[in-house]
């Protein structure tokens, strides 16, 4: 299935947030540089590549099956398999209960960890009010492959589609400044330039995702800017203009409207081209009612 960045309509909000992740996953030729693939064991690397591949996999399992991972959002479901991840113990080679599977990694969590993990997760409020439980979203897993074998005294977990992923994953989890934001994205983008240093996506990576409407507007802003030395600059995620050291407008991409370019233009009171700005934005709307009326 192929997400395409310039959908604007879906069947519900579950879709969207599944499509906003999609259209978010770095392909491995961007983000495996050769920088990275130096640093990768062999086993590392297959495993980023087989991530990817179990990521893009869900993705589309999710969006044409979102009844079958109801209640629970896509957030929760990146954030269980996270903090397996982050926490558990890799296995090599690791043998399943039945020992009718092996020769993947796994991550082994104490049975009392993992059980106190889940009782957390059951009591608080954004999965208890939406009625989701870490049980019923491990079972959504397994339609993808994901399996969990709980005993008295260990929790497995093992991938039977892409036995190699459990390593990448948890290098990521424990990568520099992993916890700091935008780093925490990267994990749901498959994101490898952070696997190892800590890394901030360039402009360009930024607007990957973007709609062809929302990289007009970027440019159009952006033409202007350049046109009076206004500087560009980018802070945690977020693409900004200063001139003379006041923030002038900055914008940023959202995944919960569309378009998906979100513009805050500074006021009148320290902004001395707000009124110019306001006239682009408004040409830029003009233009597209134009084009939208003729479609």
């Amino acid at each position: 299935m192929i997400f395409d960045k310039n959908q604007s309509a879906f069947p519900s909000e579950f879709h969207r947030e599944v499509w906003w992740w999609a259209v978010g996953i770095v392909p491995p030729d961007v983000s495996l540089t050769g920088e990275v693939r130096a640093m990768c064991a062999p086993d590392m690397l297959e495993g980023c590549f087989q991530w990817h591949a179990y990521f893009c996999a869900l993705c589309e399992d999710m969006y044409q099956n979102a009844e079958a991972y109801a209640p629970a959002s896509a957030r929760q479901y990146r954030d269980i398999l996270e903090k397996i991840a982050a926490d558990g113990q890799i296995v090599s080679d690791y043998i399943s209960k039945d020992r009718l599977s092996g020769g993947g990694d796994a991550v082994i969590w104490g049975a009392a960890e993992w059980n106190a993990y889940r009782n957390r997760i059951n009591k608080s409020k954004q999965y208890a009010d939406r009625g989701v439980t870490p049980d019923a979203c491990l079972n959504a897993l397994a339609r993808t492959g994901l399996v969990c074998e709980t005993g008295a005294r260990v929790a497995a977990f093992r991938h039977t589609r892409y036995p190699k992923i459990f390593n990448a994953m948890q290098t990521f989890e424990r990568s520099p400044r992993v916890r700091e934001t935008p780093a925490r994205h990267h994990f749901a983008h498959c994101e490898f330039r952070q696997l190892f240093k800590s890394y901030s996506a360039g402009y360009d990576e930024l607007m990957r995702r973007a709609c062809d409407e929302s990289l007009y507007i970027a440019r159009v802003i952006h033409e202007y800017c350049v046109s009076r030395k206004i500087q560009r600059y980018i802070h945690f995620g977020i693409i900004k203009y200063k001139y003379r050291g006041v923030r002038i407008l900055d914008y940023n991409l959202y995944g919960n409207e569309y378009p998906t370019l979100r513009i805050n233009i500074g006021p009148y009171r320290i902004n001395p081209f707000k009124r110019d700005l306001d006239d682009i934005i408004n040409r830029i709307a003009e233009k597209k009612r134009e084009i939208d009326n003729a479609s």
